[in-house]
Parts: C-alpha cells; structure tokens; sequence
C-alpha cells in the first residue's frame, strides 16, 4: 500500500529513482530523464529544471524512452554533448564520409552530399565496434606528457633567457666602467639592443607554452568527458571522436622542432680607439638552434679528405684543435706550423690562415666573430674573424693550456696534466679542478674539453681514464671508459644529446649518449684522430689526424 505522503513513498517498488530527491533521502520515481545532466528527474524537480535558462534546452526523454532496470543499470544511449558551432543542437550525428560527429544542422550545411550519415543513438552499438577508446585514452595522456614536456622545457628555456639577458646587461655596464666620455650614449644603445632581442625572444616562448598548455587543457578536458561517459557508448563514441581530432591538433604541435635560445653580448675591444664613431658597445647576439633529440647511431652518407697543408707550410701538418664557425666554415689549429687554419669546407679551401706566436692545441668560438686559441707557452690569444683574421688581446696563464671550451663568458682549459681551470673571460680563475667530493684525484692525462647540449655538463677526455664529466660549476659526476675507445682525444657535443669523442689509440669515433653515459656506436677512421667536431646544420663531422695533411669530413645520416 502507498504511504499517504506521495513525498516519501517508502513502501513502493520505484523502477527509476528522482536524482535530485534521492540526494535529500526522499524516495520518488522518475519520470523524465536528462540526456546532458545524466540525471533522473521526477515532475516537481523536471519544472525546477525547466526554470533555469541554461537547462531549458536539455534534451528530457521521457519515462518510457529509458530502461526502468535501475538507476545506474542501463543509461539511455544519447550523446550529451553539444555541437560548437550550433550550440543548441547535440552532436548525435556521424558522418562516415568526413570520419567526424556533427549535429543535425551541421549535416544540413556541412554534410549534403556526404553519402555515408549515421545516427549516433540509433546505430550506437553498431558504430562504437569501430572506436578505440582504451587506445585514445592512452594517446591523450601521451600527448598531454609530451606537451607538459615542450612546457617545462620553454618555461626553463625562458628561465635561462632571463639569466643571460641579466649577465648580458652587467657585462654592458662593467665594460662601461673601463670607458669614458662618450659612455653614457653607447651604454643606452647596447641596453635596447639587448631588450630588444629579449622581448622579442620571450614573447616567442610565452606563446609556445600558451599554445601548449591551451592543448594541455583541450586534452584534459577531453579525457574527463570520455571518462565521465563510461557506460554511455554513444557519448563515449563522441568523445573518442572529438578526442582524436585534438590529439591530431596536439601531435602537430608536439612535432615542431625545439629551438635553444641565447641571448649573449660580446664587447668590442677595441672600442676605446674609436668611440665616437660607434653605435653601441658591441655585439649583442641572440642565437636559435634548431635540433631534434638523437639516440641512435649516426650514418655516414659520404666521406672526403681535404688537403689543408699550405704551400709555405714548413712541416707536415698537425691539426690538433678545431671547430666550426657560426657560417658552417671550419678553423683548425695546426699545431706543427704555429697556425691557425680558416676552411671553406664547401669549397675545400684554406681562405684566410694566421701566424702564432707558438704552437696552438685548440680552438673554441667566443661569440659569432671572435675565437679563442689555446696555445702552448700559457697564453690564450683571440683572434677575430673577420674578413682576414687577427690576432687581438691575449690572456696570459700560470699554467700550462692544451683543451679549451668556452660558454657563458667562461673558459675550461685542461693542461694537459691533472687539472681542468675555470677563467671568466678577462682571466680572472673561478676555479680549479683536481678532485671529486672525496677529495680523490679525478685527472691524471687530459686533453680536450667541450661543454655539453644542454650547456649544464663539461666533458673532459683523458688518456687514462676515459670520458670525465662534470658540472657546469665543475663538480665531478661521472667516468665513462670502454674498452673500444682506446686513448681518448678529441671530444664535441651534436647538439642533440650524444658525445663524439676520437680514440687515438682505436683509430675510430665513438658516440655516446650523454644523458644515461651509454655506448651508441663506434665509426672507423684512419690512425690517430686528434680532434673532433660536428655541425649540427648540415649533420658534418670533421675529423683531424696527427702528422696528416688532410683532414677527413663525413656527411651523416
């Protein structure tokens, strides 16, 4: 018998209970059924529903359209979701043709010559045979890391600018220091240059990661509605399907090359000559480097040997240090003639060369037209690169130099014994390595340095021991050795996460993985590689040789 109150009619058999009474303990049956709020309602809580305008246009089947087996039993299969363009129409279209969810007025359009249209709450079971939702759950949460990843990268990326951006600024303002009357304008002018190059840099890497996190939460929201509608095949067919689309959306992103950017300022030295005439204090650069990550072992395309030995050369050639330019040409440090090498490498040809006063071991850049030349009577000389290079200012040493590596105004020098020094660029020593933590020698033959990818490891060859690395403040943390790289010589980075590191005794290349310290593969070269280095842009190794008059240049794939 029904209880006299019709508000709580504990006693009878309710097939389908009211949501929203049932929230409050009060037994009421059902008799409508909210597509988009999934909810039960009896008739007073329906006219409720009815009253807010954003509910009136809900979708409410009722009594006999949805199953009377329960509350959580058997959900009418409707899709709840709304069509973007025609906001008050469900998307409870399919349209095989463009493999894409429409409303009805979207098919109207959109859609009137498509041949293959299905309804969604008709043809559900038939149509969510074809959907993966497993799978699409899987690729929103990669994308979604993937994303998370490019944010965290550009978000320490922009962390880094604002460092550099800093550095660049106090170098503007110590260099000034050192001048006199006409200081005032040149420090303005530099000042702007470099807020010019950071604003315009940061406004780049604040888009990228408004760009990522927007597809972070186009994804998030997609894997909430998908999980919300378990149990609803056709929503959750619709959410499959809206979820692919943004995942398309996020894998495009994701797929864009990654830039490193820079921004540094390299001061003029010979300002205090010719003030008056100069614009600003020098050269304030701002470098993007485009690389894809690598973890596999590098190709080689095409192999040639380039005779470097110049007519008035007065001994075989020894190129003991090298690297590349910012314009893909390559200098060389020939060792047994006291030069310092400029090669075409396009066209082969040794353009420009300049005398030392002793014999150079290496090579490294300082900014886009300057360079660094360690030598072996203590000195580091600069030369500037110019259409004919010279030799400018030089830093004389209380030690001896073979390696050299420079980044963020300071050098690495190994002296070829069991020390690697730290010198800002005026020579001024931060630092001297010798030990680990434990105070336990780490060195006991060096040769060359060169600072990692991500700019925050140092690696430093020895004889002995292998691939030392250490931190950019010069803390040991690792030793790679094996057996296939015998004599390690020459090092450089690719840019995309690997170590090339020359065997002098192996007479090979060796690539190794920089973040987990692991062998990748080892290249063949001829006996006694001296020096290694990599253009990253054209995918370029150079390999120099003791006693050789040529050079050997791989094209990698």
């Amino acid at each position: 018998m029904a209880a006299k109150d019709g508000d709580n009619a504990s006693d009878e058999i309710i097939d389908s209970k009211c949501s929203v009474c049932a929230g409050k303990n009060i037994k009421r049956e059902a008799e409508k059924y909210c597509v988009e709020c999934q909810d039960y309602y009896c008739i007073p809580c329906t006219d409720t529903h009815k009253t807010f305008p954003a509910l009136r246009g809900h979708k409410l089947l009722d009594k006999a359209d949805f199953s009377t087996h329960g509350l959580q039993s058997s959900l009418p299969s409707f899709p709840t979701e709304r069509c973007l363009i025609h906001k008050a129409k469900l998307l409870d279209m399919f349209c095989k043709n463009h493999d894409e969810v429409v409303c009805a007025t979207c098919v109207a359009i959109n859609h009137r010559a498509c041949r293959d249209i299905h309804s969604v709450p008709d043809e559900a079971d038939n149509l969510y045979k074809q959907s993966a939702s497993d799978q699409t759950k899987k690729e929103l949460l990669a994308s979604k890391k993937a994303l998370d990843d490019i944010r965290k990268t550009k978000q320490q990326l922009l962390s880094d600018l604002k460092k550099q951006k800093q550095r660049a600024t106090d170098s503007i303002i110590t260099y000034r220091k050192e001048l006199e009357a006409e200081l005032k304008r040149l420090k303005t002018e530099s000042l702007k240059e470099v807020d010019a190059q950071y604003n315009s840099m940061e406004r780049g890497l604040q888009n990228e990661i408004k760009e990522a996190e927007q597809h972070i939460d186009a994804l998030e929201q997609s894997a909430a509605k998908l999980q919300k509608s378990e149990g609803n095949k056709a929503q959750e067919f619709v959410c499959v399907k809206t979820a692919q689309k943004k995942i398309l959306t996020a894998k495009r992103s994701t797929s864009k090359k990654q830039t490193e950017v820079k921004i540094s300022f390299s001061a003029d030295m010979e300002v205090k000559n010719y003030l008056k005439q100069l614009k600003s204090f020098g050269q304030v650069s701002a470098a993007e480097a485009t690389y894809q990550p690598r973890n596999t072992m590098y190709k080689v395309k095409q192999k040639s040997n380039i005779d470097i030995r110049l007519t008035e050369d007065k001994c075989s050639c020894s190129i003991f240090g090298s690297c590349f330019t910012e314009d893909g040409s390559l200098l060389l440090a020939d060792s047994k003639n006291n030069k310092l090498k400029y090669l075409d490498v396009s066209t082969d040809t040794i353009i420009n060369d300049l005398d030392l006063e002793a014999e150079p071991t290496a090579v490294c850049l300082t900014s886009e037209q300057e360079a660094a030349v360690s030598l072996n009577n203590k000195t580091i000389q600069f030369v500037s690169l110019g259409d004919k290079m010279a030799t400018t200012r030089k830093l004389k040493m209380g030690h001896n130099c073979y390696g050299l590596a420079f980044y963020d105004g300071k050098f690495f020098i190994s002296n070829e014994d069991e020390t690697v020094y730290i010198h800002d660029i005026n020579g001024t020593m931060l630092h001297k390595v010798t030990a680990d933590q434990s105070g336990n020698p780490i060195f006991s033959d060096i040769k060359h340095v060169s600072v990692g990818t991500n700019r925050d490891r140092v690696y430093v060859t020895d004889n002995d021991t292998g691939v030392i690395t250490l931190d950019i403040q010069g803390n040991y943390l690792s030793t790679f050795t094996d057996p296939d790289l015998v004599y390690p010589q020459g090092v450089c980075t690719d840019k995309r996460g690997n170590i090339l590191v020359s065997g002098y005794g192996s007479s090979n290349i060796v690539q190794i993985s920089e973040d987990s310290k692991t062998k990748i593969g080892i290249l063949k070269t001829e006996i006694y590689p001296l020096s290694v280095c990599f253009d990253p842009y054209q995918n370029r190794l150079v390999v120099t040789h003791n006693e050789s008059n040529t050079i050997e240049v791989y094209e990698l794939e």
